[in-house]
């Protein structure tokens, strides 16, 4: 667990933006008001206000995704991947992306509101990841942050991963 004593390097959440919560609760409460207003006030505000709550919290779940990169490795929501274990790290475009998600052994970061793509390779055998598939705002600084701050030892180590030798 990452302590607060640990220096961070870089800290990206992946929020909602606005226009998916408008789409959301338009056709959300528009769906709801048309199925419950014929039933009655009591069932149209409890239906309206339970539909709201679920709305909101499911765009506030998809929307709390954090990317991090700390003393301790890189952290993609609740995933932590350790610097030993830590592979390449690359950004990559759309047809490189489409590669990548045509496999199976791929864990799964991805936002379908943000365009840029890291690769982040997983250098343990043990580990049934090939690679991290991770959304960011911006690719080249998170690819940047992680290369920077790896630490000595765990360059090694890591050298090369499954995906690194075309496994």
């Amino acid at each position: 667990m990452t302590s607060s004593l640990e220096p961070t390097f870089y800290t990206e959440r992946l929020r909602v933006p606005f226009s998916y919560w408008a789409i959301a609760l338009f056709f959300g409460l528009s769906f709801v008001t048309a199925v419950s207003f014929m039933l009655g006030d009591a069932v149209f505000v409890a239906s309206t206000g339970t539909a709201t709550v679920l709305i909101a919290w499911t765009l506030l779940a998809w929307g709390s995704l954090t990317i991090t990169v700390d003393a301790g490795g890189v952290r993609v929501g609740a995933s932590r991947l350790d610097w030993a274990y830590v592979g390449q790290a690359a950004a990559v475009d759309q047809q490189q992306r489409r590669r990548v998600l045509a496999r199976e052994d791929v864990h799964l970061a991805l936002r379908p509101y943000v365009s840029g793509v890291v690769v982040i390779g997983v250098a343990d055998r043990a580990d049934p990841h090939l690679c991290w598939l991770v959304s960011t705002r911006d690719p080249d600084e998170l690819v940047r942050a992680i290369e920077r701050n790896r630490p000595s030892g765990a360059g090694e180590q890591a050298e090369q991963t499954a995906l690194d030798s075309g496994a």
